[in-house]
């Protein structure tokens, strides 16, 4: 079984409506078939729990009727000692007890409802994502930016067009990659840090969740700023793979990837073991997490699927989206602590001064480093100017002790 199949989406979030009809659910920018956590497979490969894989099958409902008849007796009410306790309420020890599709369907009403998106101004060129604030115990409630996000104009897409022509050279070498990435990254990520289901389960969930928390996210900036595919700029662009019919820009895959790196490095940082936090092993499994999501990134350039600032944007949009997912999950939920809530600066993305005609690292095509760099106040040269900070005010970013709960298991997972 693939990580994906395992961790990509939660069995369809069981059923919910026959959401796998939407295509499978299969192209939603890299996610890979939202497939899931579903693959705890009818509990199948558990052992000797086989035989619940058929337990709702016509055969099996027909043999429990009997069954009951053959085994129950007179009903007997049981007594009252006997009752069971009320489960407490909104207690995060109880997702335990559930599925992984609910636990998923929690998690998502969790961060969901608590972003919003909104065009500037009737005439701005930006669509803007908000983080929702609350002060403890309850209103009043305000939307805070987390990050801003505008397009190229066509002209500039058209210029992009060099590096796709010049990338295709590559197709023939990274076909492999580019095929079994059209289903996500997670296999890729996991030939870094150890990942498996049955060794790192609760990371995985982790990173399911924030997989459809960038789904979600990066569905909503590209219907915003509508940017035609590559294909539709030149006859001779002629993708390796079906184009997908949503917007270029941002990038998908370059968002989700650069997400999951970003959290699932920040998950070994957590983690207390010193093979993953002192300053040069850091540092190399950082360099190697954004290396890898770079190279798929760059992958939907060289199938002719992407310009370079659609992974630019996308970079930028992941790490933002990554360091807001880390901090809801592992800051102090809001009035439940004595503890400051971290604070997190909001970045603007401006697709227009994107740099194209240059010599390196201002010729156009895409460096992860400089908008790493760039969203971490790091010194760059030459400048990014591209990406600025929004306003001069770091926002607070509140935990949530469902998100707690679920970052405790993942981090436990790497002690």
């Amino acid at each position: 079984m693939s990580v994906e199949a395992f961790s990509g989406g939660l069995g369809g979030l069981g059923g919910l409506g026959g959401l796998g009809g939407l295509g499978g659910l299969g192209g939603l920018g890299g996610l890979g078939g939202l497939g899931g956590l579903g693959g705890l497979g009818g509990l199948g490969g558990l052992g000797g729990l086989g035989g619940l894989g058929i337990a709702n099958s016509p055969a099996a409902a027909e043999a429990l009727i009997r069954t009951r008849d053959g085994i129950s007796g007179p009903f007997v009410l049981p007594p009252i000692p006997a009752t069971p306790p009320a489960l407490p309420f909104d207690d995060p020890d109880v997702l335990e007890r559930w599925e992984p599709w609910v636990r998923a369907s929690v998690f998502d009403a969790v961060l969901n409802t608590k972003v919003g998106f909104r065009r500037l101004t009737a005439v701005s060129p930006f669509m803007r994502m908000y983080q929702l604030q609350w002060p403890p115990p309850g209103p009043p409630f305000s939307y805070r930016p987390l990050a801003d996000i505008s397009t190229p104009d066509p002209a500039q897409f058209r210029n992009f067009l060099v590096f796709l022509n010049t990338y295709a050279d590559l197709r023939g070498d990274r076909a492999p990659e580019i095929m079994t990435q059209m289903g996500g990254a997670l296999t890729f990520l996991s030939a870094i840090p150890f990942l498996h289901p049955s060794r790192t389960k609760w990371t995985l969930e982790l990173l399911a969740a924030a997989l459809r928390l960038a789904n979600f996210t990066e569905m909503r900036f590209k219907h915003a700023l509508a940017g035609r595919r590559p294909n539709e700029y030149s006859p001779q662009v002629q993708p390796m793979i079906l184009t997908p019919s949503h917007s270029t820009f941002p990038s998908g895959h370059a968002t989700e990837a650069f997400m999951s790196a970003y959290v699932l490095w920040q998950l070994l940082m957590a983690s207390g073991n010193v093979q993953y936090t002192n300053a040069i092993s850091s540092q190399n499994w950082r360099i190697q997490l954004m290396r890898l999501a770079s190279r798929v990134a760059i992958n939907r350039t060289v199938a002719g699927v992407h310009f370079p600032v659609d992974s630019a944007a996308g970079c930028f949009l992941g790490i933002q989206l990554g360091r807001y997912f880390w901090l809801r999950c592992s800051a102090p939920p809001a009035g439940m602590s004595g503890e400051p809530a971290p604070l997190r600066r909001p970045f603007r993305f401006i697709g227009a001064l994107y740099p194209f005609g240059g010599v390196p690292p201002n010729d156009g095509d895409f460096y992860w480093e400089r908008i790493y760099a760039a969203l971490h106040l790091l010194p760059v040269i030459p400048p990014v100017n591209y990406i600025v900070p929004i306003g001069t005010t770091q926002q607070p970013i509140q935990g949530d002790p469902l998100l707690n709960w679920l970052w405790e298991k993942a981090r436990l997972e790497w002690q």
